[in-house]
Formats: C-alpha cells, structure tokens, sequence
C-alpha cells in the first residue's frame, strides 16, 4: 500500500517527514511514520533488520516484534508496512468528529492516526492489502485506546480495507523466544548436514513434551545426538 508522493496532496505542516519518505513507499524503500526512539518506546527488538523485505523494522512492543516474525513466515506476504499512517486526514477528522472522538494532534495539528501493520498478500491472481492492529484484551479495554482503533475501521471500512484486531493472547516469550531462534536460521543461511540433521531430528522428536521451553528441548537434542546447539 502507497500513499502518492504528490505533497500538494497534503497539509504543509507534514512536508518536512513526506519530503524525508517517512510514511510513503512499499517494500524496502517504505519508512514507517513512527519509530522507538521517537515514540520512546521499549520494543524488544527495535530495529529488526527484515528477512522478506530487506530494511529495519520499527517495533514498539515485544507483541509487534512477534507479528512481525510470524508474518515473515507465510508465503503469500509480499509486504510489510509497519507503524502505516493514516494520510487521509479529512476523512479521519470527519470521523471523529461524527463519532465525538478526540483526533490525534501533534502540537496545534491533527496527527495522522497510525495502523500497527499492513500486510500485502497474494491470492492467486489478486493482491490483497490487509491491516492489522496489535494490541493486548487490557488495552483494547481502555476507552481511549477503543476509539483510535474504531477510527481505524471505519477509515478501513470505508476504502474497503481488510482491518482487524489480533489477538495476542498467545503472544509469549517463549514463543517470541522460539521465533527468534527459527529466524537465526534463516539468516545465517545454515545448511545441516543430511545425517547430522536427520539424527537431530530423530533426538528431539524422541524427547519432545509439551509445554517444554524450546530452548531446552533442543539442548536435550542436542547432547543426545551429540549435535552442538545454540540459542538466541
């Protein structure tokens, strides 16, 4: 998804960021409109360089962090659009203004609402634009946070959008754990050895329980198959 890069498209005020392309492009050229440092954020892992589009993603938060890992993983995701700002500000100030919603504002100005991710996919012939907003049961909880995320579907709504809130109460650290580990994986382009890896896995389905840290499933896979293991 691409907002166009004509800045007479837009109030002056947001020249200077378009100007830099934060907000604008897809793929690895894309700059997403909030960063950790900007936001003061702790993401767990702020500045993730992408294995599927090649640039650093800006994670806010650990749950982001793992959407971002898993969304890597399926085949049909082209692109990865973290932290998406909402340029249309007309449309999202008439909607806050029917729905009684306080609208963003940095300083004396509207602020472009933000969605978490947007995620393009291709289903066979078609391309779909997915957007996805990460939040925890608590926070959608709070009236505030509420608000923002239902001017987000009815802004979706209205360009016909897929939006949706995911749910993240699987969203672990083990979990975040064992996807860090599967990601090293891929980028140290590690190639086992066809027996060392087929007596590894032999070892590790032998010893595998449920609820067991990855880590330590893999450890025990490890010293029974004499094969050295290491995890992030």
């Amino acid at each position: 998804m691409n907002w166009p890069s004509d800045l007479t498209l837009y109030p002056t005020y947001l020249h200077s960021r378009l100007r830099k392309g934060i907000g604008l492009g897809e793929g690895a050229s894309y700059k997403p409109w909030l960063t950790v440092r900007g936001v003061g954020s702790r993401g767990s892992s702020p500045n993730v360089m992408g294995i599927k589009v090649p640039r650093r993603f800006e994670c806010l938060s650990s749950l982001e962090t793992i959407f971002l890992y898993q969304a890597e993983r399926e085949p049909d995701v082209l692109d990865i659009q973290e932290q998406f700002p909402i340029l249309d500000l007309a449309s999202t100030q008439r909607l806050c203004a029917q729905l009684h919603v306080k609208h963003t504002r940095r300083g004396r100005y509207p602020e472009p609402f933000t969605i978490d991710f947007i995620l393009t996919r291709q289903r066979a012939e078609t391309r779909i634009t997915q957007a996805r907003s990460i939040k925890t049961p608590a926070d959608r909880a709070k009236p505030e946070v509420a608000q923002r995320l239902n001017i987000e579907y009815q802004w979706s709504n209205e360009i016909e959008l897929d939006w949706a809130v995911v749910e993240t109460e699987d969203f672990t650290k083990d979990l975040l754990s064992s996807l860090r580990f599967i990601r090293r994986w891929f980028e140290d382009r590690f190639t086992p050895k066809k027996e060392s890896a087929s007596r590894f896995s032999d070892a590790f389905n032998r010893g595998y329980e449920v609820g067991t840290p990855l880590s330590e499933l893999i450890d025990a896979a490890a010293r029974r198959s004499r094969t050295k293991a290491e995890v992030a």
